[in-house]
């Protein structure tokens, strides 16, 4: 175990960071003066190097002078999706595309047989300048381009009609559908579809999602009403930013561990991954250089703006493929054991346990609500039926008291569902309890004396009937629940 420069233990760069910094000392003038207003001498080894982020670092420089030398060599500019409360641009070489096309197809054949089975890919990722949509939508073409089998690409963008409508008017002429979007975009297009009449074929229907974290139920049940199994993946998560591009992507074999990790706390707790579910993802790009310091994940990659020990703020794990073969036999369930302890060992062995962002948090009384918690807390199984999943929420001050402020939407009209509001209070209240046991806690002790009295209880609920918040999907890049 490495110290580093804010004196927390880092797991060490297996990679070549050193010379990745030294390039950029010597090419990028803000890395250079970054530095020196630090303090930090040029040979200052890699693993002593102060961290970066978008505020210390991208944010106190001229865009000039942050590029590399090689700034000639774009071919294309993105932006981030403004989440943090500024879109920042991202320059992309032409070397660090040069395989994108191929590594692509090489993910889709392998989840998704699209070199056996005919393929309609549509982009329903918000277009425009935004990494995800515009980035997708030209990779997915490049595919097609060059694919001797059928497949075929579709970008309307989050434009859900548009989206319904295709899919109805090709269903004959495809196999499947592989729809590239947000996942809390897959909730209210199925109930749109519903609910004007137009119902989609979920068999035909594949998902590949970036952009946010979902409870592993979501993938369960659409499996379910897919019916399809593990060995067919009918979601497969990648990710990545705009700060880095793609930094990893799930398989069969990661989608199983998750829902051991999800299922079995005990497991997961043998890999230390305690608490929610983690996504995993196998490592996707060997040039960039991983480290996780104090439990975030810091990158260093040559690329238009090159990073160095840049800290994503993203809370994350690394493991080996060994640590999880040596825990399986552990595994209570033999179905999922079976298949993982069946699969061939071709794929990157180091993965990233991802838990969510760590500036993502709501801190209510002195418990720690991060988004991923409240995630797997409203779209938990319990409340499916009642909620869509999609929410906002914050901590208010009332009567000099903290409360947390859940505006939920239901698919009822909660005005015309007398009592709807109370169930789902109780059943959230165990659902956080479950994710967030110093909660559960804090209830037990102190909170449900007041549970009687809507006008005092520790949650603010609100319902809004659909699709009062899932409609804001089609204007927006992505949904965040937590709200500051």
């Amino acid at each position: 175990m490495t110290a580093t420069a804010s004196g927390a233990p880092a797991t060490p760069c297996t990679l070549p960071g050193q010379a990745i910094a030294t390039r950029a000392i010597q090419t990028v003038p803000a890395y250079k003066a970054f530095l020196e207003a630090n303090g930090c001498p040029p040979d200052q080894p890699f693993e002593q190097l102060p961290p970066t982020d978008k505020d210390t670092y991208l944010r106190r420089y001229p865009f000039e002078e942050l590029v590399g030398g090689d700034f000639d060599q774009t071919f294309t500019i993105f932006s981030s999706s403004g989440s943090s409360g500024h879109a920042f641009y991202w320059p992309q070489l032409k070397t660090g595309h040069a395989t994108a096309a191929a590594s692509l197809r090489g993910l889709l054949e392998g989840a998704f047989a699209i070199e056996q089975k005919r393929t309609l890919a549509i982009i329903g990722l918000a277009l425009g300048s935004w990494i995800g949509g515009d980035h997708f939508s030209w990779a997915f073409k490049n595919v097609a381009a060059a694919t001797p089998y059928p497949f075929a690409v579709f970008s309307p963008g989050n434009k859900h009609d548009e989206i319904i409508a295709i899919i109805h008017s090709a269903t004959a002429m495809v196999d499947q559908f592989l729809l590239v979007c947000c996942p809390s975009a897959i909730g209210h297009l199925l109930l749109r579809a519903e609910q004007t009449g137009r119902p989609l074929p979920l068999e035909k229907l594949r998902y590949l999602v970036i952009g946010e974290p979902f409870p592993e139920f979501l993938r369960v049940d659409l499996e379910r009403r897919s019916d399809r199994s593990l060995a067919e993946p009918v979601m497969l998560s990648v990710y990545g930013s705009a700060d880095t591009g793609v930094l990893g992507f799930e398989s069969p074999a990661s989608i199983a561990v998750r829902r051991l990790c999800a299922e079995e706390p005990e497991f997961a707790a043998e890999l230390g991954l305690p608490g929610a579910a983690p996504h995993l993802f196998h490592c996707a790009d060997p040039d960039v250089c991983l480290e996780t310091v104090a439990g975030e994940l810091w990158v260093t990659k040559w690329q238009g703006i090159p990073l160095v020990r840049y800290n994503l703020h993203d809370h994350v794990h690394l493991l080996e493929w060994d640590q999880i073969a040596d825990a399986l036999p552990k595994a209570r369930n033999t179905t999922v054991r079976t298949f993982l302890e069946n699969l061939p060992p071709t794929l990157p062995s180091r993965l990233l346990a991802v838990t969510g962002r760590s500036d993502s948090c709501l801190i209510l009384c002195g418990t720690n609500l991060t988004e991923t918690m409240l995630d797997h807390a409203i779209r938990s199984a319990d409340l499916q039926s009642d909620l869509t999943g999609i929410y906002r929420a914050s901590v208010i001050i009332e009567d000099g008291r903290q409360r947390l402020e859940i505006i939920a939407e239901s698919p009822h009209d909660p005005a015309a569902t007398p009592g709807l509001i109370d169930s789902i209070y109780q059943r959230l209240i165990v659902a956080l309890g479950r994710v967030q046991p110093e909660f559960h806690d804090d209830w037990t002790s102190i909170y449900h004396q007041w549970d009687t009295d809507p006008s005092r209880r520790i949650l603010k609920l609100t319902l809004l009937p659909w699709p009062a918040l899932s409609s804001t999907g089609e204007k927006t890049i992505k949904q965040r629940g937590i709200v500051k």
